[in-house]
């Protein structure tokens, strides 16, 4: 289960002409699973969720409004090599509400510090062999869009990748 927020309609179809799908080695990440993740919560438990329900709906109205995210300049692996994103900024604050409303519930396991991005592709095992790198690195793209909602989602793995379903959404102030 993760909290998110999903790019507009323009900022999904600029992304669908990302030329990914035939690179050697990338699984390139489907249309209906592009996001920005604000906060990852793992596994919840059921009984639990009308709780984090309510705690994110008291959190988003004390996030600042209206809520704006960039996305770019450019594709970029993270370290390792087995992610390929594009970096977002502009919802530093909407992740640091989320993760104070939620760790009471779903207590901070050594996560990682928020780092805004949008991950396009992936690479399964290893990393990526350098021509891999070198073909996706650096493509440029930049977006902007005002984010209108917040979703907690929950995701379940399959042979095809993960299918996600959202639990909740919550309306951003504007």
């Amino acid at each position: 289960m993760f909290v998110a927020v999903w790019p507009d309609d323009l900022t999904m179809r600029r992304l669908s002409a990302l030329e990914l799908g035939s690179v050697a080695g990338l699984r390139a990440v489907r249309p209906g699973q592009w996001h920005v993740t604000v906060r990852f919560l793992g596994d919840v438990e059921h009984h639990l969720f009308p709780t984090l329900i309510e705690a994110l709906e008291r959190a988003v109205t004390t996030v600042p409004g209206p809520v704006h995210c960039s996305i770019g300049p450019a594709t970029a692996w993270f370290s390792g090599g087995r992610v390929l994103q594009i970096p977002a900024i502009g919802l530093e604050d909407v992740a640091g509400t989320v993760r104070q409303a939620t760790v009471p519930l779903i207590p901070d396991a050594g996560e990682a510090p928020f780092i805004g991005h949008l991950t396009v592709g992936r690479v399964r095992g290893r990393p990526a062999d350098p021509s891999t790198v070198a073909a996706v690195a650096g493509l440029a793209f930049t977006a902007e869009f005002d984010v209108r909602h917040l979703l907690l989602v929950a995701s379940a793995l399959s042979p095809g990748g993960p299918h996600y379903s959202t639990v909740a959404q919550f309306a951003l102030p504007t």
